[in-house]
């Protein structure tokens, strides 16, 4: 694994959506972020988020670099999101941040493809940890 001031340097040049309808952890949450990433587009719900998705993909011709999600959010939960969001690129890096601790859903995520989860509230180095390995990754990758 490459050092960490590297991986930020990196991080820098990515795009993510981050996705929260709770506005205190949003906020929390989008701060640290912005210590890895210079682009981070928001949305408050999972409908938003898939319109935004969509968006960025035809304004960019290119998909994020990272989905940042809760699962819990009005319109459309976090599993559905990705599940449509995977129907479009089946290879898109994402990572959950939930309170969920339920078996079903976290088994529903891994069925999906999806094995970056994170319990709230988030502990900073596990926050590090994740995304510096989905940054690794997502560096191997390109």
């Amino acid at each position: 694994m490459q050092n960490l001031k590297e991986l930020v340097e990196y991080s820098k040049t990515l795009n993510i959506l981050f996705i929260e309808d709770n506005s205190d952890v949003r906020e929390q949450l989008n701060k640290l972020f912005k210590n890895f990433f210079s682009h981070i587009d928001i949305s408050f719900n999972g409908y938003e988020a898939l319109q935004e998705y969509k968006n960025f993909r035809v304004k960019n011709n290119r998909f994020y670099d990272l989905i940042i999600t809760d699962i819990s959010m009005p319109k459309l939960d976090g599993i559905e999101l990705c599940k449509e969001i995977f129907k479009i690129n089946k290879e898109q890096k994402v990572m959950i941040i939930s309170a969920h601790t339920e078996k079903e859903k976290l088994m529903q995520l891994n069925e999906i493809g999806i094995n970056h989860i994170l319990q709230k509230p988030v502990e900073h180095t596990s926050l590090i940890s994740t995304l510096s390995s989905l940054i690794s990754s997502i560096k191997e990758s390109k």
